[in-house]
């Protein structure tokens, strides 16, 4: 029996049940036992720790499944359990996680009336429970963050108005940034840049101030989400709603990262700032009582410094107002006190400018002066500080420091100093005196801040001037970038209006400190809406990168403008656009977002369009071989002197271009004004144009329109424009899809795959993901309108490549095939006849009717495909089950119609293939033979897969022949070679990645041909790029676009491992090999006198010098490492070693072949070295070696002895490439084969290495991945 609330006073909502729900029956779980008790439980700790070896998140005496591994309870805990750590409502246990999620779904299923009977809902909450525990299937990220924490998951936190957020412009209120709807405003996040790509009005709610200890605050509804820890310098970001703060725990205060970079302002507005200043600080702003009631203004001076600065400004601001200047004397004889008075209504406009009828505890930071230039807003602060501030110095204390009796204020001009990049504190003094007032300093005491004062602020008078130098010149502290900063109280606020944004990367800053936007909001791409943003486009790309963009509705450069002249192209304004980005780039800022830019076949601008790219990573190769720094986000390198780095470039192509490229024919451009043809070219040049610049640079990727029109169920709606950024969701702009996967090898068992569990496994998720869509909410009501008017669903799978080793079938073989075709027929068949029947119990989805004769055609497309599907004696069954529910799906669709307009997608499955511990992701066949299970107590355990036994069983070999098999594959990492293993069954054992002491992998065509044939089985699309090796070749590239188009796949991008420059280690095309000649070696040495550079390095807190002694043409010829004491074991091995890469570089041996067969190497210590080139060093090898290619490789002398070639890309027949060589066996990662060589670090836990998921990364370690869920 399944539990259900029964607290006293607890008011059961209404359920609805009904004889035309659905019923539902058992397998999964048994009758009167909860599922849970049908599996053994275990108390473990899960623990992720980063390449320093620190642990970065443990979460003690979780409660999970003996069954699961350690690596699914780390990534589960960490990314899934709900609550803050260490709070009463952090989940502990698996059993609340899967419970929560599968009890709420199973409530709502029941308030919407989807079930027959009260029975039926207790056996589907039971079963979908045993579902999700037992590893079956599991929903996608969003689903298991947020269903079960509220009634309604909610996507409308929110801050007040005036709360501030960080933006180039300065600091806008958020209230400001929504009623102005500024898309594409550039905001600052914990990274740097990022930008508003959605605002929105959330009504009036009440909202809470989190006050932290530094002075810093946040302000906002208890549901927004903010980043917060229990403890100080924790590296992974954890975000937790307002009202799960409490006082002690600790948020971000980033004290420098969001400095604004402004042009210059005109003399009038730094004059006014720093009278506006004074004003506020020693002045007086109001009407005297008696004879002159006119409105006046008076500026109080003691200092002749003073003095002058006032009036230099006056005589700027009101040249023509005449002020009176007179005198008093001060108690102090040494000081002449001197009061600067104007009158007039001609002074109104800039009192209310800078609001300066606001006096003592009113006084705030003018409205002008948050977003004016730097100058402005450092020559207000210097007029404020030198009316109020002073300096300090003390032995225990030095400081410069403000204090007024206004908390606001100075509360204000604290996150007014982040601006110029300065960290400060506030804090209260009390007042103990009667009828006084508290006073507020801010306090700027830290060393490295002060000299920042010092630097863009300063004082007007000598004295505090030089008092300030002096402070600067005492050693003092550096302040870090974040600041963790401690919450001391969280106050309630009245209810007010509020306000939310949406940024590209999901966070922001407001006052400095790190929150997170709480919707998500599909990127529209078809042409209404970017002719409505065309007036935004410019901001998007000045300030960084856009989001998707289809170019093609502006007229090409080929066409002429009304007013004469012809039109700038497409091209041309990318070429604008991504030279603003840059211009912010080198200001220091941070990297940029993608861009997915298109542009149609038929445009006239194509031929550029396709070359744009390519022709800038040839002037990147160029500046690379000149010397300049080849990574990427480097100011100044070579890939920040270029254009088109911000955006990714695709084409849309149709049939008939296809066709026309296959049979060599003409194909015309035409204008886009009136559909003239302008040009003719042949359509096989344009594609082979792709394809080279594919190969050059990895752009552009293809999109097949034709194709994925072909296969749209609602035709009548709209067309398919885009897709979302992983590619697998294809449907109308403005909707919205919930996803699910089934791990597929659950199903195998005895040599069978269970198609009866299967169907029953696909019955329960669709119902589940269809009762979500009701319950979800939606950021906008067009995206909320159209998701219930077409309740798109995206139920796919995982564990495939397993599935068909553990069978004994080569992915890339027909049989596979086949086998994996009919898996993803019955799949989406099953689940379209699923929507049938539910379209019997509560109707069909809205949008039905205009397009029912669409959807049936599209219905029919899918079952007539099934007969492309070969039989074979293994898959006849599941082939045959396919066609039973395709033939039911259509007999029930034809009568009540559908529920869903899509059912299936096969997405990348990255994070939550590891809460179903799946060997493969998605579609995507197995990485490597020998896995690396993390222990429960720390480090890694070296297992053959165990899909590899049973294959070799399935493929009739004996048990001694197996245990031969795999005793060599254990000790080989390579099944390559094996005992007894017959040539013909290699292909069975073929994996994405060489392993490293083997040569086979998967052919890149056996990815195309795997995805033509689940294709015509999928409603959306399949998310995958095509990795090819480095030594393919443009003819071949060219031909992938073909078979992918003929295989029916709707959209293919094609990267080829070692195009980009970013890594100056790999090596080039081999040398014809000449026979070797018989005589003796000579030794070439260096001179007596001869030049040599000294590279001082850490590696992860070990010190070394590196000397590098040169001939006379700068070439290396000897090394010397220092590294330990003198007699030292350490200190003799590395003489030894660099004694012997000396003689081997005088004897002849190229720099290159030793930098190949040096780097990446891998031993203690490794870790990180503050060196920007070499982050991340895996050994004192790999370092030494790396940096000996990044210094001497690319230079001149290196290409006149043919070495140059070291650091271009591969053109044909390549050496193995260095950045190839992975972590071995013994090292923490535990990867055992050859990734790609440009595989990214992770972003949440450091690890070194990610593998390639889809269209995104993911890591092996932690579980993150690059975008996908």
């Amino acid at each position: 029996m399944i539990e259900t609330n029964s607290t006293p006073g607890y008011i059961q909502p209404q359920h609805h049940y009904s004889e035309h729900g659905l019923p539902f029956s058992r397998v999964f779980s048994s009758q009167g036992r909860h599922p849970f008790e049908e599996l053994e439980w275990e108390l473990r700790t899960a623990s992720i720790g980063n390449e320093k070896g620190e642990m970065i998140f443990e979460q003690k005496d979780v409660e999970v499944p003996v069954s699961w591994s350690q690596q699914a309870t780390n990534v589960v805990v960490s990314k899934y359990f709900h609550g803050q750590m260490g709070s009463p409502q952090r989940e502990t246990s698996v059993k609340q996680l899967i419970g929560r999620v599968a009890d709420t779904i199973a409530e709502w299923g029941r308030q919407q009336g989807y079930f027959a009977s009260p029975e039926d809902a207790e056996i589907y909450q039971a079963e979908l429970n045993a579902l999700l525990v037992q590893q079956r299937a599991a929903f996608n990220s969003p689903v298991w963050f947020n269903v079960g924490i509220e009634s309604k998951p909610q996507c409308s936190a929110c801050q007040p108005y005036h709360a501030l957020i960080n933006t180039v412009q300065g600091l806008l209120p958020i209230g400001e940034i929504v009623e102005k709807d500024l898309i594409g405003l550039p905001v600052y996040d914990e990274n740097g840049l990022t930008q508003v790509i959605n605002t929105k009005y959330n009504g009036k709610k009440k909202v809470y101030r989190i006050n932290l200890r530094d002075g810093f605050f946040v302000e906002a509804t208890a549901d927004h989400l903010v980043c917060a820890h229990d403890s100080r310098r924790t590296q992974t970001l954890h975000f937790a709603k307002v009202e799960d703060l409490k006082p002690g725990m600790f948020m971000r205060v980033y004290s420098h990262i969001a400095e604004t970079i402004t042009p210059e302002s005109s003399n009038q507005e730094i004059s006014e700032a720093a009278l506006a200043g004074w004003l506020q600080a020693d002045g007086f702003v109001g009407q005297y009582e008696g004879t002159n009631s006119s409105l006046t203004i008076e500026f109080m001076v003691v200092k002749q410094e003073e003095y002058d600065w006032v009036i230099q400004h006056l005589e700027t601001v009101f040249p023509d107002v005449h002020y009176k200047v007179s005198v008093e004397t001060a108690q102090n004889e040494h000081l002449e006190i001197r009061r600067i008075r104007l009158y007039g209504e001609i002074l109104r406009p800039f009192v209310e400018k800078y609001e300066l009828l606001k006096r003592k505890q009113d006084i705030r930071v003018p409205r002008s002066i948050w977003t004016a230039a730097n100058d402005v807003v450092a020559v207000y602060l210097k007029s404020l500080f030198q009316g109020d501030g002073y300096v300090t110095i003390h032995d225990s204390s030095t400081r410069v420091a403000f204090a007024v009796i206004s908390k606001e204020w100075v509360q204000e001009l604290q996150v007014l100093l982040t601006r110029l990049g300065i960290y400060s504190r506030s804090r209260q003094k009390k007042e103990n005196r009667p009828d006084r007032y508290d006073m507020w300093e801010l306090d700027v005491s830290i060393a490295s801040e002060r000299l920042q004062f010092l630097k863009k602020i300063g004082f007007i008078s000598d004295d505090k001037q030089d008092k300030l130098v002096t402070s600067c010149d005492m050693e003092g502290k550096i302040c870090p970038d974040i600041r963790f900063s401690e919450i001391i109280s969280i106050e309630a606020q009245d209810e007010t209006d509020v306000y939310d944004i949406q940024t590209l990367s999901g966070h922001y800053l407001t006052n400095g400190v790190l929150v997170h936007n709480c919707f998500i909001n599909s990127v529209q791409d078809n042409m209404d809406s970017i002719l409505s943003l065309a007036k935004t486009e410019g901001m998007l790309f000045k300030w960084g990168s856009g989001t998707g963009t289809n170019f093609s509705s502006l007229r090409s450069s080929k066409e002429a403008l009304s007013g004469g002249g012809t039109a700038s192209g497409p091209v041309s304004f990318m070429r604008g656009y991504d030279a603003f980005a840059g211009v912010i780039k080198s200001g220091g800022k941070t990297r940029r977002a993608a861009k997915m830019v298109i542009l149609n076949i038929d445009h006239p601008d194509i031929e550029e369009f396709i070359e744009s790219k390519a022709n800038e990573e040839k002037k990147a190769w160029a500046l690379i071989d000149a010397g300049y720094n080849g990574g990427f986000n480097v100011p100044g390198g070579a890939y920040d002197s270029v254009q088109f780095q911000n955006a990714n470039h695709s084409v849309r192509v149709t049939d008939e271009f296809m066709r026309a490229a296959e049979e060599d024919r003409e194909w015309h451009t035409r204008a886009v004004s009136n559909g003239e043809i302008v040009e003719t070219l042949k359509a096989r040049k344009l594609l082979m144009g792709m394809a080279e610049s594919t190969w050059i640079c990895g752009d552009p990727g293809i999109q097949y329109d034709t194709t994925i029109n072909r296969w749209h169920t609602a035709k009548a709606s709209g067309r398919i424009n885009a897709s979302n950024p992983c590619s697998e969701y294809l449907f109308l702009d403005d909707t919205a899809c919930n996803l699910a996967s089934i791990n597929l090898l659950k199903y195998y068992e005895n040599g069978q795959f269970q198609v009866d569990a299967f169907k029953h496994t696909i019955r329960l998720l669709i119902t589940a993901q269809e009762i979500v869509v009701e319950q979800a909410s939606y950021p906008t009501p067009a995206i909320e309108k159209n998701s219930h008017r077409f309740r798109t669903l995206g139920l796919g799978y995982s564990n495939l490549g397993a599935l068909l080793m553990a069978q004994g079938l080569p992915y890339d073989g027909d049989t596979g095939r086949h086998y994996a075709a009919a898996i993803s027929a019955l799949m989406t068949g099953e689940a379209y006849r699923v929507s049938a029947e539910l379209a019997e119990s509560v109707g069909p989805f809205e949008g039905f009717p205009p397009n029912r004769d669409y959807m049936l055609e599209v219905m029919r497309l899918h079952q007539q495909s099934l007969d492309q599907v070969k039989p074979v004696a293994r898959d006849q069954y599941l082939l045959e089950a396919a066609r039973q529910s395709w033939q039911a799906a259509l007999d029930k669709g034809e009568k009540a119609g559908y529920r869903n307009a899509q059912v299936s997608v096969l997405a990348p499955t990255g994070t939550i293939a590891f809460l179903m511990d799946c060997d493969t992701t998605g579609i995507e066949p197995d990485l490597a033979l020998i896995k690396y299970k993390r222990l429960v107590g720390g480090g890694n355990l070296k297992i053959v897969n165990q899909t590899v036994p049973l294959a070799l069983e399935n493929l009739g070999y004996s048990e001694n022949e197996i245990s031969e098999i795999l005793d060599y594959l254990n000790n080989n990492d390579t099944i390559e070679g094996a005992p007894g293993l017959r040539k013909e069954d290699l292909p069975v054992f073929d994996c994405a990645f060489k392993p490293l002491r083997g040569s086979r992998s998967i052919h890149y065509m056996g990815h195309i041909r795997m995805m033509g044939a689940v294709q015509p089985f999928i409603s959306g699309a399949i998310s995958k790029t095509v990795n090819m090796p480095s030594e393919a070749t443009v003819e071949e590239i060219y031909t992938a676009y073909l078979e992918a188009w003929k295989l029916g796949v709707k959209a293919v991008a094609i990267y080829r491992d070692g195009s980009k420059r970013t890594q100056p280690l790999n090596t080039g095309k081999e040398s014809p090999k000449t026979e070797a000649s018989g005589s003796t070696p000579q030794r070439r040495r260096l001179p007596n006198e001869r030049q040599a550079i000294t590279h001082k390095f850490s590696i992860a807190g070990h010190e070394g010098y590196l000397t590098v002694g040169m001939y006379e043409d700068g070439s290396p010829g000897e090394i010397f490492i220092t590294m330990a004491k003198e007699g030292s074991v350490i200190s003799g091995l590395m003489d030894s070693f660099a004694t012997t890469v000396s003689l081997a570089l005088q004897y002849g041996v190229p720099l290159p072949v030793l930098v190949d067969k040096l780097s990446h190497t891998r031993f203690e210590p490794s870790g990180y070295t503050g060196n920007k080139d070499i982050p991340f060093a895996k050994s004192i090898m790999d370092y030494i070696f790396r940096w000996l290619a990044i210094k001497f490789l690319p230079h001149a002398e290196a290409e006149a002895q043919g070495l140059a070639s070291a650091l271009k890309p591969t053109e044909t027949e390549p050496q193995a490439l260095n950045g190839q060589k992975l972590i071995q066996s013994s090292q923490e990662q535990g990867l055992s084969f050859v990734n790609s060589q440009d595989a990214p670090p992770c972003n949440s836990c450091g690890a070194a290495v990610m593998v390639r998921n889809g269209s995104c990364y993911k890591c092996m370690n932690c579980g993150a991945t690059s975008g996908c869920s």
